[in-house]
């Protein structure tokens, strides 16, 4: 009889004691079992490294790395390395999936013959718990991985995150997450898809993702790394550009609203942040500028996002923005 294959589900794990057996549970109770599960405890402070240990004496599939703190993409790369399946997926240590998850993605997987696919997830409020379908495909779908590039750039019922989907080992062959940048997966994932010859959008949110207070996504404030998604951009616009011109437009959209979205943060600081990323401001705005043609003509601004635009092209939007949005 022919065995099915193993998929390796790498979680990077750092101070997440209060969570983290939420997410190893529902990752243990998947219907689909032959798995290998990769607790990659990245330097935690509390009990978690201990946690992980104890699941491991507990089951055989489960195996533990310790290894110094090195941040989001260093731990997932440190699974990737450790990574012995032939499929691959990632569920982050605070969220949790739901039991038949794998199995219906890789049976998905099997069904069209593809390298990736791609579910939706539901958002979980930390506070209230108050949960609600995320980004989600509208239907079972089969495309291209080009096709499935674009529909990410433009968070088509779909978006970069690593963990709500299943990708064909040998697609990382030459790509590991950039370590030491936030929004790691953005200059990942699409590659990732423009290496697979197909890929499948899933209609069903199999991914909780828990909107806790603290989290790096959630993090308050402006510092260097709030540029780091833009840095991301520049270099994917360039790249697409270059290499996949039919998907160009949604490049730019990306690339459009990273600028727009600088240009928000910086105009709502204190007048002190402002100052200290003035430069950058400046270059965002002259930026922006330059794609004034595709903000008139682009299909997927809206009228607000449109107008939003042209008032920080013209340094009005700090003035006038109580006329289109709430201070």
């Amino acid at each position: 009889m022919k065995q099915s294959p193993q998929i390796s589900v790498i979680v990077p794990v750092y101070n997440v004691a209060v969570w983290l057996s939420r997410c190893v549970d529902s990752i243990l109770a998947q219907t689909y079992e032959n798995l290998e599960i990769l607790l990659v405890d990245d330097g935690s402070a509390d009990d978690s490294g201990r946690i992980c240990e104890e699941y491991a004496k507990n089951d055989p599939r489960i195996r533990v790395i310790h290894k110094e703190n090195g941040g989001l993409s260093s731990a997932r790369n440190a699974g990737l390395d450790m990574a012995t399946g032939e499929y691959i997926g990632f569920v982050d240590s605070d969220d949790w999936i739901e039991p038949e998850m794998y199995a219906e993605m890789l049976a998905l997987m099997e069904k069209y013959d593809a390298q990736l696919v791609c579910a939706g997830r539901c958002d979980v409020d930390g506070g209230t718990g108050e949960k609600a379908v995320g980004l989600c495909p509208e239907r079972e779908e089969c495309v291209s991985g080009e096709e499935l590039a674009g529909r990410i750039f433009l968070w088509d019922h779909c978006d970069s995150s690593a963990c709500d989907k299943l990708y064909r080992r040998e697609l990382f062959d030459g790509i590991r997450y950039p370590e030491g940048k936030t929004c790691e997966d953005i200059p990942v994932t699409y590659r990732l898809a423009l290496k697979a010859r197909r890929a499948v959008l899933c209609d069903r949110p199999f991914y909780n993702y828990f909107h806790r207070s603290g989290s790096i996504s959630k993090g308050a404030g402006i510092t260097e790394k709030t540029f780091h998604y833009s840095q991301h951009t520049a270099v994917i616009l360039e790249d697409i550009r270059r290499n996949h011109p039919k998907i160009a437009p949604q490049a730019e959209y990306l690339r459009v609203h990273s600028l727009y979205h600088i240009l928000l943060r910086l105009d709502h600081a204190a007048p002190d942040i402002r100052r200290t990323y003035r430069l950058q401001y400046r270059d965002a705005r002259r930026e922006l500028a330059g794609h004034w043609k595709f903000i008139l003509t682009c299909p997927w601004l809206t009228v607000r996002q449109r107008v939003t635009d042209i008032l920080l092209i013209a340094n009005l939007y700090h003035i006038l923005r109580p006329l289109f949005h709430r201070a």
